[in-house]
C-alpha cells in the first residue's frame, strides 16, 4: 500500500491519515507493508519532538501487529534526518523502516525477502 502525504506535516496530520486511511482500507492486514511517499509534503516546521511523538504513538497502536514494512520516501536532507530519527525511535516497534528517496527503490524494498 502506498500512502502519499501531502500539505503541512503535523503529528495530528500523520495520525489522522494512518488511522482513515490504511487501518479502515478494506485490504488491510496486520502484516502488510506500506510506503509512506512525504516528498509532497511540508516538513518544515517538523522537528525531532514531533518525530519521537509520532513513534510512541505507532508504538500503542502496532505493538501487537505482524512484522511488516515500512518505506518512507523523502525528497531532501531534513526529511531524511527526521526520517532516521524517527528509524531509531521506532527500534521497538515491530515495523523495519527503510528511508528512501524514490518510489522505484522504497518498491524493491518492500517486495524484498529481507
Amino acid at each position: 500500500m502506498i500512502h502519499t502525504v501531502t500539505g503541512n506535516m503535523t503529528y495530528e496530520g500523520i495520525k489522522s491519515s494512518y488511522e482513515a486511511a490504511l487501518l479502515t482500507h478494506s485490504d488491510f492486514q496486520d502484516d502488510m507493508n506500506s510506503i509512506w511517499d512525504t516528498r509532497g509534503a511540508d516538513a518544515s516546521k517538523f522537528d525531532s519532538h514531533d518525530v519521537i511523538k509520532i513513534a510512541r504513538y505507532f508504538e500503542t497502536q502496532t505493538k501487537n501487529r505482524a512484522e511488516y514494512k515500512t518505506a518512507v520516501i523523502v525528497s531532501n536532507d531534513w526529511e531524511y534526518g527526521l526520517s532516521k530519527i524517527y528509524q531509531v525511535a521506532a527500534a521497538d516497534l515491530p515495523a523495519k523502516i527503510g528511508i528512501f528517496n524514490n518510489l522505484e527503490a522504497a518498491k524493491e524494498w518492500v517486495a524484498g525477502s529481507d
